[in-house]
């Protein structure tokens, strides 16, 4: 009667927000180039004839751009053993794209559909996987239902809750624990996230802590760097070293490369939403920065002394950190939360965040009990950047410290494999 009463009210209310959301989420994704590249798969449409959809394979959910690579992750790993077709579903344009990018043998790029009664089971009826795999904590109530009552194994691997999710959730643990019991497994990052979960009221019989993924970098090939990017940094830093500002939100832009430049390095920014292009040359130009975006691929001559790079581009992030020789962490000095600093780690690079690191507290803590990285408020990041700099043996000895506190990790994508070997059949 709960879930029943719980499914009501749910799918009461949500039409009204879809109603609300929709024409503002649609503006979005033709800003970041989603029409013509099957978005009407949201809502049930699809191109192609069920007859040419893989069936009988391994359907994946993943929402944001980073759990995409997650989840890329994960079936690389999965298709050393298993050669049934995949289905990688995501919300998103930008998602899809790399989804597309990335061009697996055997993997089906699918909008997923939204989570009205009727389109999920219509979406599960088109391909019958085996199993749905959820990325972190993406779970929908009437897909939960249809993978229910169409006995499908759904697992949620790479599970994270920080304690303020944790705190929001316990407020309503009747509600989550009917959500979540629809899960056959569930694969926590560490000991304090399966509590966590455990909390909300997640069955601790349901839950194995196989490690990140994303922090699974020891058995990862580095980034090889790109040649073209190489020559490019030769060419536009005038010799200076050069700081990347990764991830970077409204108004970090201008400060980070402001900081950079007192230290004396070159600025490399990459946004963490390349559509608000318009807004970081501006912030720049105010901040005194000649900014050259990579899309535009001009630059004056003779190159001005003040020139700054930008690269609003999206997939792109892991190429252009394999070519800093300092990280400095978005999100984390004019936004809340932090954005991941793993991908630096994974390339040996130093780096540095600021004081809100909130949505990786347990990997900060992990790093900072090391001694690994640098975090600083913002007034304090050029002398920051101007130590790491100019003490070379202290950075070299904290990239190496942060690596390997990543060790804990090791192996997380084949261990989650494994989990999901387990509800596989």
């Amino acid at each position: 009667m709960k879930r029943f009463l719980f499914l009501l009210l749910y799918n009461l209310f949500l039409p009204i927000f879809l109603i609300i959301s929709i024409p503002g989420y649609l503006i979005k994704m033709k800003k970041r180039g989603g029409f013509g590249t099957g978005l009407s798969e949201r809502f049930g449409i699809y191109k192609r004839p069920k007859s040419e959809e893989p069936q009988g394979g391994l359907y994946v959910h993943a929402v944001s751009v980073g759990e995409v690579f997650i989840a890329l992750k994960f079936i690389r790993e999965w298709r050393k053993t298993h050669q049934e077709p995949v289905v990688l579903a995501t919300s998103t344009a930008t998602g899809h794209q790399v989804v597309r990018d990335a061009a697996l043998p055997g993997v089906r790029a699918l909008y997923s559909p939204l989570d009205v009664p009727g389109l999920s089971g219509r979406c599960l009826s088109r391909f019958n996987p085996k199993a749905v795999v959820l990325i972190e904590a993406e779970l929908w109530p009437n897909f939960a239902e249809a993978c229910h009552r169409r006995r499908i194994p759904m697992l949620m691997l790479n599970a994270r809750l920080s304690p303020r999710s944790e705190g929001r959730y316990r407020k309503v643990r009747g509600i989550t624990s009917l959500l979540f019991s629809r899960l056959t497994a569930l694969g926590a990052q560490n000991e304090k996230d399966k509590g966590r979960f455990a909390g909300i009221g997640v069955n601790e019989d349901i839950i194995t802590v196989t490690g990140s993924i994303k922090f699974d970098v020891l058995g990862d090939t580095p980034a090889a760097p790109r040649a073209e990017f190489k020559d490019l940094l030769r060419t536009i830093s005038g010799g200076k070293p050069v700081v990347l500002a990764a991830s970077t939100h409204a108004g970090e832009e201008a400060l980070i490369a402001t900081a950079v430049r007192e230290a004396g390095a070159f600025p490399l920014i990459v946004p963490r939403h390349a559509e608000r292009r318009a807004d970081v040359v501006k912030g720049l130009t105010a901040a005194g920065f000649h900014p050259v975006l990579r899309t535009e691929k001009k630059f004056p001559a003779p190159l001005p002394p003040n020139l700054c790079y930008v690269a609003d581009t999206t997939g792109e992030l892991r190429d252009w950190t394999a070519l800093a020789d300092v990280a400095v962490i978005g999100k984390s000095f004019l936004a809340r939360g932090g954005q991941n600093p793993v991908e630096a780690i994974a390339a040996r690079v130093p780096v540095v965040f600021g004081p809100d690191m909130t949505n990786f507290a347990d990997l900060v803590t992990l790093l900072n009990a090391e001694n690994s990285v640098w975090q600083c408020e913002k007034e304090e990041l050029a002398a920051t950047l101007a130590k790491i700099l100019t003490d070379k043996a202290e950075a070299s000895a904290r990239k190496e410290r942060a690596y390997r506190a990543l060790s804990v990790h090791s192996g997380a994508t084949r261990r989650s494999v494994e989990l999901v070997e387990t509800q596989y059949d």
